[in-house]
Formats: C-alpha cells, structure tokens, sequence
C-alpha cells in the first residue's frame, strides 16, 4: 500500500498539471474569446492594491460564454456519466461509504473536461472537487487493475484524493487530513488510511511544483501576525458569523439543487439555465465569475481594506449564489474555492465593520484568511483540515492561533444551528462519526 500510495502520488501531480492546463485552455477559448474577459489571476492580484472595477458594461457575451459551458458540459454529464455532476468530492466520499470504492473509469474523462468547461466558461466552481473526483477514479481503476481487497481498493481512493488535492491547493499535509476527515459528519478521522495519505501528498507536491513552480497558492503578507491576546475576541466574533453563513451555505446550495432536480425538463439543459443564471449575476458583478482566485489574493494580501463594507457582503452573497446555481444545476466543479472566496470577503467585511467602529488593531489581512478557515471548516465539517490547509496555502502559520479559535467556534456553532435546517453539511454523503467519538452528529446528517 505504501508503494501504491507513491504511484498514486505521481499521477495525482501529473493529473493535476493536466487538468489545470485544461482548465487554462478552456477559460482563453471560452471566456476569454467568447466573453472578452480576462479573470483576475492571483499573479495579477498581487501588482494591486485595491478591487480593480472590472466595468465590463452589458457585455452580453458574458451569458454566451456561461450559458454554452453549462450545456456542453451538461451533455456530456448526463450522457457519459451521470455520476460525474455536482462538486465532486462527495461522488470519492460515496464512492468509498457505499460503493466499495468503486469508480467508473470513464468518469476521470468525463469529470476532467466537463469541470474543465463549466469553470473556463464563468461558472463559479471550484477545481478541488473535480480533481478528488478524477484522483479518486484513478485509484479506484489501479486498486481493481490490481485485483486489491474492497477494504484495500476503498483506501486507494482516499489516496487518490489526497494527492490530486495536494497538487492542486499546494497543501500536502492539509490535504492528507482532509482526505481521512471529510468522510464523516462529527469529529472522527478514518485513521488507518492517514500514512498512505500523508505519502501520496507528500508525493503529489513535489511533482506538481516540479512544474509550476515552489511556493504557496495565496501570499499574505509577512508583517501579519498575531501577537496580542486581546485580537482573540475579534477573531472569535468572526468565528460566530463564519458557524452563520457555514450553516446558510449547504443549505441554499442544496436547495437550489433540490429546485432544478424537480424542473420537468431533460437534465441536460439543467447545467445551460444555471450558467444562464450565473451569466446574469456576473454582467453586474463580474469579480464572482470562474474560480475568483485572484479576488482571494486581494483579501489576504489586505488590498480589500478600502472596499466598501456593502460590496464587499453582496460580493461574497453572489459567489454564494452563483456557486449554488452553477454546480447545483448540474454542472461540474467543485465548492472548496467559492466557499474560500465567500469566508474570505465576510472577513475583509469584518474588518472593514471593524474600522466604521475605529477598530484597526486587526488586520484586514489576517481577517480574511481567518475567515476562510473558519467558514469552510464549519460548512464542510472539516475543521483541522481547513485549519492546516489554509494556512499552507497562504503562509500564514504566524496567524494559527486565532484561526484554530475562530474555526472550533465556527464548527461547534454550524453544528448546533444545522440541526434544524434540512442540511448539516456540504457534503451530503459524509455520515455520522461512530458512536465511541466524543462528538458526533446525533441526527445522523
């Protein structure tokens, strides 16, 4: 296994370099020929030192470009491989609770190009869910090739994962966790699997920045740190409006979902009314079409501080819903980003409320990073995976303390507030942690 999990390390790396130039393709061809639009990259972000206005004006090509990626990649979805819809990473969870961890081979192509398309075209997706799914898949078809066990076919796919992850977000060790974490909705880890994980991370990295290049994926500044006690409070007050919105997100996103699934038309053209949809948000706020990375970068770097507290919350309210319309129509891209780009600007809004009160003690920077843990942690249910993942994605291990307070409130407080809401998490196959862990989810949600 240990072997197996080295290999599985090394094609998740070079799956990674694959699917991201894929994903660069699309996004010239697509938004960029078709639409005339340019995303703001995180190499970009970094020469900024403000929201740029991205005035676009009626550029009606923008719901061209979204409404065709939705429809291509809807055909091909729900013709090819219908398992291959929604984010992805709740398909490699399910694979691995209640198909023995079996994934169809054809979904690694389907996946791989269907994401490729929703997200080059403008569709607020993210890549990580997509690239768990492929990783997965390839672990999964090895594990069979080999003629492994069920049990030993089941902990290839949670390697497969954690490799793709890892190559994709640069996060070796948060990745691994993630991977052995997110199967279950209460704090418990599927422990047995976490040595193969952390080696084929660790693999994965390597590879992947081989190509392109060393470093972090998001660069907060060096200066912020966290060195008075009395910060705590703000941050843990960021945590209870990141447990607010981590509890809002799973259920509007499944509740969009749950809205197109009973649209009596052909599934098909789901994914082309969503991008529709998202098109529509993006001619007036364009900032939320694609990944929104380089929006995230201007977060944690602090360029966001000037922004006006209004459009930094509509900002992080439209990714939410434009993320709610492109993958729960259908379409093929992943939550991780979008949820980072929402928990992001919440906390550059935070701060910003902070300032309208004279407070500038904290931040803005560190804010914004905080809130991604501590949003995403609590709407996903992985709390020490986000903690670390974040802050290898972004540098900012002077800032763990406060993200570990805001994070455990976040979780505890999405917990009790989801169990009277109909979804506790984003990932709907995670299932109860086993009754011997000292919290687990008393509904079975």
């Amino acid at each position: 296994m240990l072997a197996l999990s080295l290999v599985l390390g090394v094609i998740g790396g070079l799956g990674a370099v694959v699917f991201l130039w894929m994903l660069d393709q699309a996004q010239y061809w697509m938004l960029g020929r078709i639409a005339g639009v340019t995303p703001l990259t995180v190499a970009g972000a970094k020469q900024l030192t403000a929201l740029p206005a991205f005035d676009q004006g009626w550029n009606l090509w923008i719901l061209a470009s979204t409404t065709l990626g939705g429809l291509i990649a809807g055909v091909l979805v729900y013709t090819f491989a219908p398992e291959a819809e929604g984010h992805g990473t709740d398909g490699a969870v399910k694979a691995f609770h209640q198909l023995r961890g079996y994934v169809r081979g054809r979904v690694i192509v389907v996946k791989s190009i269907a994401s490729a398309i929703t997200i080059g075209s403008g569709g607020a997706a993210g890549r990580e869910g997509p690239t768990a799914q492929i990783a997965a898949g390839v672990g999964s078809v090895l594990g069979r090739l080999l003629r492994l066990s069920d049990d030993e076919v089941r902990l290839m796919v949670l390697v497969g994962m954690a490799a793709g992850l890892s190559a994709i977000f640069r996060s070796p060790l948060g990745t691994a966790i993630f991977a052995v974490e997110v199967l279950y909705a209460g704090m418990h880890l599927e422990g047995r699997a976490l040595p193969f994980t952390l080696a084929g991370a660790a693999v994965a990295y390597a590879v992947v920045c081989l190509f392109t290049g060393w470093g972090t994926l998001f660069d907060i500044p060096t200066t912020v740190q966290f060195d008075q006690p009395v910060e705590l409070l703000w941050y843990a007050l960021l945590g209870v409006l990141c447990g607010i919105m981590g509890t809002l997100l799973p259920n509007l996103f499944y509740g969009v979902r749950n809205a197109f699934r009973a649209l009596r038309i052909p599934n098909h053209v789901k994914p082309a009314i969503g991008g529709l949809l998202v098109g529509v948000i993006g001619l007036f706020l364009p900032q939320i079409l694609a990944g929104g990375y380089g929006v995230i970068q201007l977060a944690v770097q602090g360029s966001l501080a000037a922004s006006s507290l209004g459009l930094l919350l509509v900002l992080s309210v439209a990714k939410l819903a434009a993320l709610s319309l492109t993958v729960g129509s259908g379409g093929s891209g992943g939550v991780f980003a979008p949820s980072l780009f929402v928990g992001a600007l919440l906390g550059a809004a935070f701060a910003a409320l902070l300032q309208l009160f004279g407070v500038d003690a904290v931040p803005a920077a560190a804010l914004a990073m905080v809130g991604m843990a501590a949003t995403f942690g609590a709407a996903g249910r992985v709390p020490v995976a986000t903690t670390v993942m974040v802050a290898e994605m972004t540098g900012g291990y002077k800032l763990m303390a406060p993200a570990m307070l805001a994070v455990a409130i976040a979780y505890l407080l999405q917990v009790a507030l989801s169990r009277h809401t109909p979804y506790a998490s984003l990932y709907e196959a995670q299932v109860p942690a086993p009754k011997d862990s000292p919290v687990h989810a008393k509904d079975g949600r």
